[in-house]
C-alpha cells in the first residue's frame, strides 16, 4: 500500500466516517495510488493501536496520513509514534484544524512527524504524496510546514481553491456504512459569522464556498446506493441562505430522496427566525434535525460569545422548527470565563424551558479556548488561558472557581441518576434531569428526596460517596 489514512481515537463513539479522509482519497485513488483509511475511533480503545499495528504490519504503507482535532491531537501523535517505531522510513503527515494553527509547535516538540499540512489538504497531500512516492523533493510545496536542514519551515500558504466543485466526491465505498450511525455530505465550507469560541475562521478566513446543488444530490443518491438511510450535513452552518436550502430541498423532493433517507443539519436560529418558512421546508424534504447552538441563557454572556442572537430568536426559532416537525437540537455552554452562578442559572432556565416546549438539550461543561479561536487570544492577553499536558482550560474572571463548578456538575449527574433513573423516558429527560438538579444545588438547595434516599441506602459506601458530594457542594 502506498498510504494510509488514519482517524484516531477519541472516545470511541464516532457517528459518522472521517470525511476529510474520504476527501483525501479519491484524488489519490484517481491518479493510481493505492490507499487506505483506518478509523481508530469506532471502537473500544484497548484494542484500538492493535488494530493499528495490524494494518500496519499487514500493508507496510510508505505514507501514513493523520488527521486531528485539538480532543484527538495526543491520540494522532500517538498513531504516528507508533508507525515510526515500526517502519522508520514511513513518512509521517499530520493534517486538520489542531495542525494547521500549531504546525511549529508541533513539528519542534514531536520528532515523530515529518511533516504538516496546514488547511486544507485535497491539493496540497496529494503533490506531497506524488512527489515523495517518485523520489522527488517536496519541500517546496505551498501549504507544507516542515524540517528542513534542522530547521523548521513554513511554506507559502496554499490559498483556497475557488470552487468547491473542482474536487470530486468523497471516497465513500472506503468505509462502510454499518459501522456508522449516519453517513456524511458537505455542502459548504466556511461560515460568516464571528463567533468568539470557534476556530473556524483560522482555516477558511471569511470565506464561504458552496458546492453545486446537483452535484450534491448526485452524492446523496450515491450513498442511497450504498445502503446509507441517514445523513448528516457537515457544513459550518447549513441555513445560512434561504434560497440554497429552498433549492437543495426541491432537487431532493424531485428525486424522491426525502422518503428514502433522514437528514440532519446545523444551522444558526436567526437564520430561522428571518425565513420562519425554512423548517417547513426542511421537515418535508426528509430532513428530521437541526443542531442549533443557544450556548447561553444571559444577554451579557451571547454579546461575549459574538453570537449575534437574543434570548427571543432562540424562543422563537425553536418554536418554528417544533411546529414543523424538525427537531431542534439546541446546545449550551453552561460555563465560560465571565459566568457567574446568576448566568448559569439563566442558561439552565432557557435550556429547560426550550426542552419543555419540544426541543431536545445538549450541554457542554465548560467552553475550550481551542487554538485559532478568539476568546483564546483574549484568555492568553488578560493571563488567563490554561494548559495542562495538553488540556485547555481557563481561569474565570469572576470569582466562581472553575473546580467548584464541575464538582457540581458531577454530583448533579448522579443526582439525576439515581432521582430519576426508573422514569421510562430516563434517557431523553437526562440532560433536563441534570440540570434541574444543578440548578437547585447552585441556588443552595439539596432535594428532600435525594436526602431520603441516601438514608435508605444499605450500602454505606455508597452513602458515604454521595454524603462527600453533598459535602463538596456546601
Amino acid at each position: 500500500m502506498d498510504v494510509l489514512l488514519v482517524n484516531p481515537y477519541y472516545n470511541g463513539k464516532a457517528e459518522i466516517p472521517p470525511l476529510g479522509l474520504e476527501y483525501l482519497a479519491t484524488p489519490l485513488l484517481m491518479s493510481g495510488i493505492d490507499v487506505s483509511i483506518l478509523d481508530l475511533d469506532i471502537g473500544p480503545a484497548l484494542s484500538v493501536y492493535d488494530q493499528l499495528a495490524d494494518k500496519l504490519l499487514a500493508f507496510h504503507p510508505r505514507i501514513l496520513g493523520v488527521t486531528a482535532l485539538s480532543n484527538s491531537i495526543e491520540a494522532a501523535l500517538k498513531v504516528c509514534r507508533t508507525a515510526k517505531a515500526m517502519f522508520p522510513s514511513i513518512l509521517t503527515v499530520l493534517g486538520g484544524m489542531h495542525p494547521s494553527v500549531l504546525s511549529g509547535l508541533i513539528l519542534e516538540n514531536n520528532i515523530e512527524v515529518d511533516v504538516v499540512v496546514r488547511g486544507e489538504g485535497e491539493i496540497t497531500f496529494v503533490e506531497l504524496v506524488k512527489k515523495f512516492l517518485a523520489g522527488n523533493k517536496y519541500d517546496d510545496i505551498d501549504g507544507l510546514s516542515l524540517r528542513k536542514e534542522a530547521r523548521i519551515i513554513h511554506n507559502r500558504k496554499r490559498e483556497l481553491i475557488a470552487s468547491l466543485d473542482q474536487y470530486p466526491m468523497p471516497a465513500h465505498h472506503l468505509l462502510e456504512s454499518a459501522r456508522y450511525a449516519s453517513r456524511s455530505i458537505s455542502s459548504s465550507r466556511g461560515c460568516i459569522h464571528h463567533c468568539t469560541f470557534c476556530s473556524i475562521r483560522s482555516m477558511y478566513g471569511s470565506v464561504l464556498r458552496i458546492r453545486d446543488i446537483e452535484m450534491i444530490a448526485e452524492e446523496i443518491q450515491y450513498l442511497f446506493a450504498l445502503g446509507t438511510r441517514r445523513i448528516m450535513f457537515t457544513d459550518d452552518n447549513f441555513t445560512f441562505s434561504m434560497k440554497r436550502v429552498r433549492d437543495l430541498c426541491t432537487e431532493i423532493k424531485r428525486r424522491h430522496l426525502n422518503s428514502k433517507i433522514e437528514f440532519y443539519a446545523q444551522g444558526r436560529i436567526d437564520d430561522i427566525c428571518r425565513n420562519p418558512v425554512m423548517a417547513q421546508i426542511l421537515s418535508d424534504a426528509g430532513f428530521k434535525s437541526l443542531y442549533i447552538g443557544a450556548e447561553s441563557g444571559s444577554p451579557e454572556i451571547l454579546d461575549y460569545y459574538g453570537k449575534g442572537i437574543n434570548i427571543a430568536d432562540i424562543l422563537d426559532g425553536v418554536g418554528y422548527c417544533v411546529q414543523q416537525n424538525l427537531t431542534p437540537v439546541v446546545n449550551f455552554i453552561l460555563f465560560g470565563p465571565k459566568d457567574t452562578i446568576g448566568s448559569v442559572r439563566e442558561t439552565i432556565a432557557l435550556a429547560k424551558k426550550v426542552f419543555e416546549t419540544g426541543a431536545e438539550i445538549a450541554y457542554t461543561e465548560a467552553i475550550i479556548p481551542y487554538p485559532g479561536t478568539p476568546i483564546r487570544e483574549e484568555l492568553m492577553k488578560n493571563g488567563k488561558f490554561r494548559e495542562t499536558e495538553g488540556a485547555y482550560y481557563f481561569e474565570p474572571y469572576e470569582e466562581f472557581p472553575a473546580e467548584r463548578m464541575f464538582d457540581l456538575c458531577d454530583i448533579a449527574k448522579e443526582m439525576a441518576y439515581l432521582l430519576h433513573r426508573d422514569d421510562r423516558y430516563y434517557q431523553i429527560k437526562k440532560s433536563y434531569f441534570e440540570l434541574s438538579c444543578l440548578d437547585m444545588m447552585l441556588a443552595g438547595h439539596v432535594p428532600q428526596e435525594f436526602q431520603w434516599l441516601l438514608k435508605d441506602l444499605e450500602d454505606t459506601e455508597i452513602q458515604s460517596k454521595y454524603s462527600h458530594m453533598i459535602n463538596l457542594m456546601h
